[in-house]
């Protein structure tokens, strides 16, 4: 990605927002990418490589924690709301009164939030691997959740978010960072379902320093930097967004909602990433299934990192599917 073409802007809350920014030729929409965890804006490279040459404006920040962003230390400063009016005061920051907003992992739950309290701002959404997150206005206890997904899907797959949830646990990513970038990024999917998604085994396999084989899907370049870009930001930030949901932060602005505003009615699309041991599309269909029945679903055989494991498909329904908003001469 083009380093000229990044930016920084101070978001109201007095954060800075370090993001890549190519604007729309005319006539055509602005795509808001928005990275999960580990990621960095570069996560979305090969997107903004094939977007950009066709006149689409992109918008690609990292995120709070993440890359060049502001980190702070307090899980407060990570309640989704308050990460929802820091992206549409970079919509602000740049002028753009509607984009259609895409997001992947942690992304993809800021994309539900904006939906959800700022509708008016986006043409469509788009939910990568993990899919449309409704409002949860109770407190969230992480043990009976899990306990629920052993029980319906014989898998509790959230084990590695208590590992993440506690105080200075990346430490031991930091000091272990290949054996963490190579957890984070398998070899096979299949891996999560040992290592990431049972409680203990994430802290396990970095204690025992374990080590994978980079997927032939990453390419040595990518994995070079996303090992110095975490080198240089650390991930004691960016855990924070393990431990606002698993401290329950989120709910008391969740219950604020009003749940009309739950539905989603614009344009959606779900890519569902069939191999994810730790976000199975099940789960998310059933939520769509309730809160935006037509939403367009589309299913990739691959793990958890759709943009990278299928760019070309990923590319080519992402483009199929914006072509159909009719968005072509639409203001930005």
């Amino acid at each position: 990605m083009d380093a000229s073409l990044y930016k920084d802007a101070k978001v109201s809350r007095g954060l800075t927002y370090h993001y890549f920014y190519s604007p729309a030729t005319a006539g055509q929409p602005t795509l808001l990418l928005l990275h999960g965890f580990p990621s960095s804006s570069f996560g979305w490279h090969r997107q903004v490589e094939y977007f950009r040459p066709k006149g689409y404006g992109l918008l690609v920040p990292d995120i709070l924690g993440a890359g060049e962003t502001s980190k702070p230390e307090d899980p407060d400063a990570f309640r989704l709301a308050l990460l929802a009016k820091d992206i549409v005061d970079l919509l602000d920051a740049e002028g753009l009164d509607k984009v259609v907003a895409i997001g992947h992992d942690w992304g993809s739950i800021i994309v539900s939030r904006l939906a959800n309290l700022y509708d008016d701002r986006f043409y469509a959404y788009a939910w990568n691997a993990v899919g449309y997150a409704p409002p949860h206005p109770e407190p969230m206890d992480i043990d009976a959740f899990m306990e629920f997904l052993q029980t319906h899907t014989g898998n509790p797959r959230y084990g590695y978010w208590k590992y993440f949830e506690v105080d200075g646990s990346h430490v031991l990513c930091e000091e272990n960072l290949d054996s963490f970038l190579q957890l984070s990024y398998p070899e096979t999917p299949e891996l999560w379902n040992e290592w990431i998604t049972p409680a203990g085994k994430t802290k396990q396999w970095l204690e025992e320093k374990r080590a994978s084989a980079i997927p032939i899907w990453l390419t040595q370049d990518e994995y070079n930097t996303a090992k110095e870009t975490l080198t240089k930001s650390g991930l004691k930030s960016f855990t924070n967004f393990y431990k606002a949901a698993v401290r329950s932060l989120n709910y008391t602005y969740d219950a604020k909602i009003p749940q009309e505003a739950w539905l989603i009615h614009k344009p959606a699309l779900y890519v569902a990433a069939t191999r994810d041991a730790a976000c199975p599309p099940a789960l998310w269909k059933s939520t769509l299934a309730k809160y935006a029945p037509h939403a367009k679903v589309v299913e990739l055989e691959t793990g958890h990192w759709v943009q990278l494991e299928a760019t070309d498909r990923l590319n080519a329904e992402w483009e199929a599917w914006i072509e159909g908003l009719n968005l072509r001469g639409a203001a930005a």
